[in-house]
């Protein structure tokens, strides 16, 4: 690893308030889908694409983000990104299309902080990898679930348009805490351009492998975030007490969020939290498959999935500054890793709905997910077969 780099006093403080904007803009919506069909005068069905427009443009501008990264620097991209969510998160509430366009410039920015951050760390706080991936997972995490859940009392005291400007002020103050760290920003020279482009990760197997497990657990992850509510309503839980499954999803993998890096990071082979992560996702998925209509029951589907998709993510994330030996090759990891990853994702939940709807029944859907999970365990085994890529 490069050796330690100068950074602004605010950089951790930085980090953290980006993790707060990763999800937050993303996940507060569904909650509200039925009165922004309603303002606009839409069906509530045509704003499902709200959801795969993040994942598209996370699968499509990973690569782009690399390489602008590599041309400007990575603290000037990042800043450029938060004011464009800010400025995208407020488009959302003007008219349908400023709806579209202005989640496209969200998604867009949080491709930045998920392809940037992990480049971030490795570069300026190479010794604190585990520590703050932990601390902006659970920041991220954390106010994923929160946004989910205060958007609606918000919605209902005010507008969900007063709820959606409150999330762009949080994304307007983290560009304005990141300010500070422009000072430290570094442009590649062309000097450099021409003699560190790092390591070509497309024509690496062991990135590939790397990209499979993270595009594998994504699928898993977006399948259960779309559908859980619906399968457990399905077993006879109320609509509220499904809101609530979906919520502990998240709550209750905080601790993984925070720990797993922590764990990862003292340990030269991760293959044991891959088996981890993906046997107590069959766990969970498995549970799926008896439709009891019990409360409690579900709770332990959503910690047992909750604990497995949050820790192979995190692992991910960690793993882009552990297995590469320069801040150039984790941000090209990085990137090349989460363009194809996030595409792969997007599937999930259309494939997941379309088994359902020609079947009435969850049973070829979670089988698809069961394989799904099978598959990301192996291939983040294989993965974990060499030290570095």
């Amino acid at each position: 690893m490069e050796k330690i780099k100068k950074h602004s006093p605010l950089l951790i403080l930085g980090l953290f308030f980006l993790g707060v904007c990763m999800r937050m803009p993303i996940t507060a919506i569904p909650s509200v889908i039925k009165d922004i069909a309603q303002t606009f005068n839409v069906e509530t069905t045509s704003l499902g694409i709200l959801t795969t427009i993040p994942l598209l443009c996370f699968g499509l501008l990973s690569s782009i983000v690399s390489a602008l990264a590599q041309r400007i620097g990575n603290e000037l991209t990042i800043e450029l990104a938060m004011i464009l969510m800010f400025i995208g998160s407020y488009l959302r509430i003007l008219n349908f299309s400023s709806l579209m366009i202005g989640t496209i410039l969200v998604g867009a920015a949080i491709t930045c902080i998920n392809v940037l951050l992990p480049a971030i760390i490795a570069d300026k706080l190479p010794n604190q990898i585990g520590s703050v991936t932990g601390m902006y997972n659970v920041a991220m995490t954390l106010f994923a679930a929160i946004g989910a859940y205060a958007i609606t009392p918000i919605t209902h005291a005010t507008s969900w348009q007063t709820a959606v400007i409150i999330i762009s002020i949080v994304a307007l103050i983290a560009a304005i805490i990141w300010v500070p760290n422009l000072r430290y920003n570094q442009r590649a020279t062309k000097e450099s351009n021409s003699t560190d482009r790092g390591t070509n990760m497309w024509k690496n197997a062991n990135a590939w492998w790397l990209l499979l497990f993270f595009g594998g657990q994504c699928f898993v992850f977006y399948s259960i975030v779309a559908w859980l509510p619906t399968i457990a309503m399905d077993a006879g839980l109320s609509s509220d007490n499904a809101s609530l499954v979906a919520g502990l999803l998240q709550l209750l993998s905080m601790p993984f969020a925070f720990a797993i890096p922590v764990i990862a990071t003292k340990m030269k082979n991760r293959q044991p939290i891959m088996l981890f992560a993906g046997t107590i996702s069959l766990i969970g998925t498995g549970m799926m498959f008896f439709p009891v209509n019990s409360l409690v029951y579900y709770i332990f589907v959503a910690l047992f999935l909750g604990a497995g998709t949050t820790t192979t993510f995190v692992l991910a994330m960690t793993l882009f500054g552990l297995k590469t030996k320069s801040s150039t090759d984790t941000r090209n990891l990085s990137g090349m890793v989460q363009s194809v990853g996030y595409l792969i994702s997007a599937l999930g939940p259309i494939v997941v709905g379309n088994l359902y709807s020609q079947t009435h029944n969850w049973f070829a859907s979670l089988i698809v997910i069961a394989i799904a999970a099978i598959f990301f365990t192996v291939c983040g085994v294989i993965a974990e077969r060499k030290q570095f890529v």
